[in-house]
Order: structure tokens, then C-alpha cells, then sequence
């Protein structure tokens, strides 16, 4: 039986890279022109190595709260700032799936005739559509205050859902941060903020760059042990799945 699995072309590819992701299975990266009809027998001879993977993911997703971390929460939790956000859902005579924000609780919106998988993937993209807001309305503001108080010279701040990456940083200065962060411990997304303001000094990782960052995060090889398990343990509704893809 073929092993379900998503193609994705990089134009900088140079080689055919298998990753196993905890919520979108198995994908495969290969480089333009790559002849993708190869791929089931690639995996085929990998069957061995992705069902070992797989064992190893599920097992650090054991104890996960569903309530928490499913499709179709009942509360987003966001540890790095404190917050429980309830979650209620409520089918309408509506046309288009809404997120409605009552004080402290959102209400997800859903017409009536949504089906199934299709509702789990509205609810997703909208939760996600809210979770970049609040990333926005927290991160921003935190990054420059941290940036004021150790002396770092920043540009602009951006925040995106990126699948790889908890934050980057330009050599202009600018920062990009991940809207996941909001997941992560309040130890480990502060981490994550003064390591790119570190490279607002220091754009490589030189031994100049973990010294200073040594002197703000003292722990911090914990902070990145922790992100690396975070990473994926991460609710299923925050992984963006297309399906065009799926094989």
C-alpha cells in the first residue's frame, strides 16, 4: 500500500529530503524538475525509517490535552503571555465561516451546511488568521521593549506563521517572528526575541553571538531544547495542510 504523502518543489533544492511532520505526515521535498513519479518507490525503501520516526513523534504527543490541542479546540492556550482564550462553536445561516471575538472567549462561526473535514479546515485557517493578530498585539510590542532595555537597535517587526523557522533576522536589522511563539513557555519565547536581537550585532553564529546571548539567557540551551519539543507538540488547527498536495 503507498505511503500517503505531500510533494513540495524548492528551487534550491539539490536533493529529495523526507521529513515526517506530527500533523501532516510525510513530506517530500525534492529539487525543480525531479521526476515526482519516483517518489513511492523512495519511500518505499524508507518505509522502515518513516514508521520509526512516526513512533517517535506519537510518542512525544502522548498526554496531549484534546481539548487543547485537536482540530477544533476548546480553548487556545498561550503560555508565553498568560492567556486562555474558550472557544464555542455555533453552526449559522451564514455563508462564510467568521471568528468572533466576546470579551475573553471567540465564538467560531460556521454555516450550517459545512461538512466535516471542511469545517476543520475553516476552523483552522481562521484560528490561525487570529492567532497571527494576537502574535502581532504581544510579540511586536515585547520585541521593542526588550530591545530598549538591553540597547539594540532594531528596524522594522514582522510576524508570520512559518513552518521552520521561530524567528530570523535581516541584516538591516529587521525581525521576523513566528506567530507559534505565542505556544512556547514565557522562558523560551523571550529566548527566542533576544536571540534575533542578538543578531542585530551579530548575524552569524559566531562564538561572539552565543557569548552575548549566553549573558542575556543564561539557560539558554534549555530554551532551545525546549523549543525543538515544543515544535511538535504544537495543536493540530496551527498546521496549515494542503491538500492539492496529498498524495
Amino acid at each position: 500500500m503507498p505511503i500517503p504523502h505531500s510533494i513540495r518543489t524548492h528551487p534550491r533544492a539539490r536533493h529529495v529530503r523526507l521529513r515526517v511532520d506530527p500533523h501532516q505526515g510525510v513530506i517530500v521535498t525534492v529539487p525543480p524538475g525531479f521526476d515526482k513519479n519516483r517518489v513511492p518507490d523512495l519511500l518505499a525503501r524508507r518505509a522502515d525509517w518513516l514508521e520509526q520516526v512516526q513512533q517517535r513523534l506519537d510518542s512525544q504527543r502522548e498526554g496531549l490535552d484534546p481539548a487543547v490541542s485537536g482540530r477544533r479546540p476548546e480553548r487556545i492556550d498561550l503560555p508565553a503571555f498568560g492567556e486562555c482564550w474558550p472557544v464555542h462553536y455555533r453552526d449559522t445561516s451564514g455563508q462564510q465561516a467568521r471568528l468572533v471575538r466576546h470579551e475573553e472567549q471567540l465564538e467560531m462561526q460556521l454555516p450550517g451546511d459545512t461538512g466535516p473535514d471542511e469545517g476543520d479546515l475553516l476552523v483552522s485557517d481562521r484560528l490561525r488568521r487570529w492567532l497571527m493578530q494576537r502574535a502581532r498585539v504581544l510579540l511586536i510590542p515585547e520585541t521593542r521593549r526588550l530591545a530598549k532595555q538591553h540597547g539594540f537597535r532594531i528596524g522594522r517587526v514582522t510576524v508570520r506563521n512559518q513552518r521552520s523557522r521561530w524567528g530570523s533576522c535581516s541584516s538591516r536589522g529587521n525581525i521576523s517572528l513566528n506567530a507559534r511563539l505565542l505556544l512556547c513557555s514565557p522562558a523560551a519565547c523571550r529566548y527566542v526575541l533576544l536571540h534575533e536581537l542578538v543578531h542585530t550585532e551579530h548575524l552569524d553564529h559566531s562564538p561572539a553571538f552565543w557569548r552575548r546571548v549566553a549573558e542575556l539567557v543564561p539557560d539558554h540551551r534549555d530554551c532551545s531544547a525546549e523549543l525543538r519539543t515544543t515544535w511538535q507538540r504544537l495543536p493540530a488547527w496551527v498546521h496549515a495542510t494542503d491538500n492539492n498536495q496529498k498524495r
